[in-house]
């Protein structure tokens, strides 16, 4: 009985065999078939295909690669120098800056010199730490924590000193100097003749761009019992001034007198699972189409109404760093260095990327369509805005430094390091 059940088995499963080779067989046959019709209907109508066609099916493939090509970005290094020393790891939001084609930079020492964008030859250099208190030939550092900001002939600068410098940007002479109520961490914003400084412990007051005058000061809140150093620079629409505070409070006030218009609370309740919440709001907000984009520590974002506060969408994001908008999307990275693309009108997520996790990166770069993305360690991305797909990469030779920030001046991308350097790539 044994024997005929093993015998029962072996013929089944010689039967599945054979059923599985003949079922490739009649595949293979049909598709020999369909390709010779398809030869002898080619044949046939071969007297009818003209040069015309041709031609018209080059031109498509031709115009294909076009396209193509024109997606394919390939930076081009044209020149780098070193331009400042190495002015230590302590708090700076330095950066780069540009008009008529002359860079502007600082370094928290006092160092503040002009670049000619062509060719990176140095215009004019300033050392502001010569006037402070020296011993042979070192001095005092100047303590310069933000800018450089330009407004007409003027280059404005922040320092840890809780003050104001301004610069002939010609020349690089001072003009003027004023204290504020405390140290300077983010970037003087200027609209018609008022700058607009925001200072360490909430407070946030204008000054007279041309002389340094100090035409008011307000306070943005009370102080939080533990925050991250930092603090969010103004955003201007108007005559509306929004600014963001390390009590998660988002404020907007006149531009003229500093009257506040409407506050909106952002914080978060620490719960059970957590002693600490953090709610500061150290990002600049973005202003778009009478919308107000604000994210905080906590993670919170949120997209108020510019003309009362009012929340619109409100979506929980652990967001790293600073947020570009474009068209009709935002971009940033959360704290795992996942790459977001989402919809400016809902706050939901239309691609992510993940190729950056755990990279150090600087801010997303919007260019032609697509996302220019810098890790610290000197790679280059550009990826399709429309899907987040990495389109082409370059690194930069003999790199053995860490990117600070980053300048886009039409088709000039222009990185300056930490250790003071600064290359200008053609894109």
């Amino acid at each position: 009985m044994k024997i005929k059940n093993n015998f029962f088995i072996f013929n089944k499963i010689l039967y599945n065999s054979l059923k599985e080779e003949v079922m490739k067989l009649q595949k293979l046959i049909l598709i020999f078939f369909i390709f010779c019709s398809f030869i002898l209907t080619g044949c046939s109508n071969y007297s009818d295909y003209s040069s015309q066609d041709h031609k018209k099916i080059l031109k498509h493939y031709k115009n294909n690669l076009k396209i193509f090509k024109k997606n394919q970005i390939n930076p081009k290094l044209i020149w780098f120098i070193k331009i400042t020393k190495k002015s230590g790891n302590s708090f700076s939001k330095l950066h780069l800056a540009y008009k008529n084609g002359l860079i502007y930079i600082a370094n928290k020492n006092g160092i503040v010199k002009c670049i000619n964008l062509k060719n990176g030859k140095i215009i004019w250099n300033t050392n502001l730490s010569k006037k402070n208190f020296c011993i042979l030939s070192y001095c005092l550092s100047e303590e310069l924590s933000s800018g450089p900001v330009i407004s007409n002939d003027y280059l404005y600068l922040g320092s840890e000193k809780g003050k104001i410098i301004a610069l002939n940007n010609k020349n690089g002479n001072k003009i003027w100097e004023k204290d504020v109520f405390s140290e300077v961490l983010s970037d003087p914003v200027i609209s018609k003749n008022v700058l607009i400084v925001h200072n360490n412990n909430n407070i946030l007051q204008g000054l007279d761009k041309n002389n340094g005058h100090i035409l008011w000061t307000i306070s943005l809140g009370p102080l939080e019992l533990y925050s991250f150093r930092g603090t969010s620079k103004p955003a201007v629409f108007f005559d509306n001034v929004i600014t963001g505070s390390d009590n998660g409070i988002i404020s907007s006030c006149i531009l003229n007198n500093g009257h506040i218009i409407w506050q909106r609370d952002l914080t978060i309740i620490p719960n059970s699972f957590s002693s600490l919440n953090f709610n500061d709001i150290d990002t600049q907000p973005i202003i778009s189409n009478g919308v107000v984009y604000v994210v905080s520590y906590n993670g919170n974002f949120n997209a108020l109404d510019l003309s009362n506060g009012n929340i619109i969408w409100n979506k929980l994001y652990k967001v790293s760093g600073d947020f570009i908008i474009n068209n009709n999307s935002i971009y940033f990275f959360d704290i795992h260095k996942n790459l977001l693309s989402l919809n400016v009108n809902t706050g939901n997520i239309f691609w992510s990327q993940n190729k950056f996790i755990y990279k150090k990166t600087i801010t997303p770069i919007y260019y032609k369509n697509n996302i220019i993305i810098i890790d610290r360690k000197g790679k280059i991305y550009f990826l399709d805005a429309n899907n987040g797909n990495i389109i082409s990469h370059k690194s930069i030779k003999k790199f053995n430094d860490y990117i600070q920030s980053s300048l886009l001046v039409n088709n000039k991308l222009i990185l300056q390091t930490y250790n003071g350097m600064i290359y200008m790539f053609k894109l």
